[in-house]
């Protein structure tokens, strides 16, 4: 690793591991604010926000990848990445339109319009902050991306400090209002997206745009659902939030070490892409070895941590009325280091523009964690934990396959055209 890149990676673990923190301290601050069945009601919220969020982060991955293709014929980015995250954004409004009418939706959002109206707004707010990260990224001008990184997590941390230090009376509304408020910090970010993008350049097919979209934003948000979201899928699967509110807990604390990949992901698509672009199939298929191998030994580490002291932590951090059994904790902690490593492989599918191959993975992760939850003879609880398991497994499996077929394709056509 070259000393550049070792810098940028420093850099981009502070922003990543500052701004984990910071959110981790909102939810341990909500959490404490809030009753239990009310944090509950609000980390369903907070998993749609972020599903939807999640669908529009598949975008900024394609906006970086076409910034860093840009950047290294030295041009601008095109306008065309700004016309798919126009077009996500449509969607994701439509999305909740739909979702706030049928009784599922109901469940998440409790007929709060406050809520429901917040939930739009965040729609918009990500589009802007996700279409200046993935150009700043691409553009290599990382010292904004990380502004905006910690000043979002920043922002919500505020805004919910602020509430308590007024005595404004908790609910989940006001817990919503401060996630939605974070992500306003695009706002700072506008003078360099004017000057960095090829406004006036030509601009993409609308159908053409449309394909990309679509396939990114149902395969980032069935990975959101995957992860972050996965307590608004449990409450609609099963139908008991309330149930679920230790689970949920304990999910919540494992997303944690999810920042330790952050900063190597965030780089995996400019990284993966310029291997692309000069061929280098060798060094896909390494990446591959220590993706396998990391995520194994981090699994099996954190599972041991968890069964050890997980309870302990969960409760310690969150309250006495979260507690979880020391096999919980465990499973779910070496879930989540799986995850992060089929996180990781999703990346490198964006970047080599295997876009429905993704959406097929994420596809079938989902689908087996549902299948789980409606058909194992278990009480709610065990059934979201199963689910939570199997989400990630499949997942880091699936990926893995779709990576290295793609990889071992590429490398015979190398060595077609080297005959």
């Amino acid at each position: 690793m070259t000393r550049v890149r070792r810098r940028q990676l420093g850099l981009l673990s502070i922003s990543f591991f500052t701004a984990s923190g910071l959110g981790l301290l909102l939810l341990i601050a909500v959490a404490r604010w809030l009753t239990p069945q009310e944090n509950a009601h609000f980390q369903a919220v907070w998993g749609l926000v972020f599903a939807l969020a999640s669908v529009l982060g598949a975008l900024e991955q394609e906006v970086t990848r076409r910034a860093t293709t840009a950047a290294l014929d030295g041009r601008r980015t095109p306008v065309g990445a700004v016309q798919a995250i126009v077009l996500a954004a449509a969607a994701c409004l439509v999305v909740v339109a739909v979702l706030i009418a049928v009784p599922q939706g109901q469940e998440i959002v409790q007929g709060s319009a406050p809520v429901v109206v917040l939930i739009l707004l965040s729609v918009l707010n990500f589009a802007m902050l996700i279409l200046a990260r993935g150009v700043l990224l691409g553009a290599n001008m990382l010292r904004g991306y990380s502004a905006l990184l910690v000043g979002e997590a920043l922002l919500r941390v505020l805004v919910v400090g602020a509430l308590v230090l007024l005595d404004v009376e908790a609910a989940v509304e006001w817990a919503v209002l401060a996630t939605v408020v974070g992500s306003l910090v695009w706002v700072g970010a506008l003078g360099r997206l004017a000057s960095t993008i090829e406004w006036s350049g030509r601009r993409d097919h609308w159908r053409a745009v449309g394909a990309t979209v679509a396939a990114l934003a149902i395969a980032n948000g069935l990975s959101a659902l995957a992860l972050t979201g996965f307590p608004a899928v449990a409450a609609v699967v099963l139908g008991t939030p309330g149930d679920l509110a230790v689970l949920f807990a304990v999910i919540t604390l494992a997303r944690a070490p999810l920042a330790l990949m952050a900063p190597v992901q965030a780089l995996a698509v400019p990284t993966v892409v310029r291997w692309s672009i000069h061929g280098d199939t060798r060094r896909l298929s390494r990446a591959l070895r220590y993706i396998a191998a990391g995520s194994s030994v981090l699994a099996l580490v954190a599972a041991a941590i968890g069964y050890l002291v997980g309870p302990w932590v969960v409760s310690v951090v969150l309250g006495s009325g979260y507690r979880p059994g020391p096999e919980m904790a465990a499973l779910v902690a070496a879930s989540t280091c799986v995850m992060a490593g089929a996180l990781l492989q999703a990346a490198a599918l964006v970047a080599l523009q295997r876009y429905w191959q993704l959406t097929s993975c994420w596809a079938a992760a989902i689908a087996s964690a549902a299948f789980l939850m409606l058909a194992a003879p278990w009480d709610p609880e065990q059934r979201g934990l199963g689910g939570f398991v199997t989400v990630s497994l499949v997942a880091f499996v699936a990926t893995a396959v779709a990576v290295s077929r793609t990889v071992s394709a590429a490398g015979r056509r190398e060595g077609v055209r080297a005959h």
